[in-house]
């Protein structure tokens, strides 16, 4: 078997490969690595600064969401003292009414008490006089 010495092309050959390596690494695999670097540190800064955004985002909703509930606790407090205020109002209009209806009513009771112990009175002396009249007529005389 015959063997195969390396001549001087190999090692030619060799630097030309290395020197083509240092080329190809320098002008194109470093700035790609760079370009990509930046772009990795660039994703992951808007990731962070998305998780930041989201984490503002919750503690916002959150305290709208207290102010929301905090608000509408007041307004069902404030609508129940109304409420009751105005039942209060309510009740006090309704005993001032009974009161003058019920002082109406004892005015119109006594008007009519006063007006039938009149009219009785006046039955009676008019009763007393038909009686007379009658009895003169059934006498055919006066009486006295």
């Amino acid at each position: 078997m015959e063997q195969i010495m390396p001549n001087a092309s190999v090692f030619i050959q060799a630097v030309i490969f290395l020197v083509a390596l240092y080329v190809i690494k320098s002008f194109i695999l470093t700035p790609i690595s760079e370009v990509l670097k930046g772009r990795s540190e660039q994703i992951e800064g808007s990731e962070q600064e998305a998780q930041r955004f989201e984490a503002e985002s919750a503690r916002l909703d959150a305290s709208y969401r207290a102010k929301i509930a905090d608000a509408r606790s007041r307004a069902q407090q404030e609508r129940a003292k109304r409420r009751e205020e105005a039942r209060g109002v309510e009740r006090e209009i309704l005993g001032k009414g009974r009161q003058e209806a019920q002082g109406i009513l004892e005015g119109i009771r006594s008007e009519i008490q006063q007006e039938s112990t009149e009219a009785r009175g006046r039955l009676r002396e008019e009763a007393a006089g038909l009686s007379r009249i009658l009895t003169e007529k059934l006498l055919g005389r006066p009486v006295s």
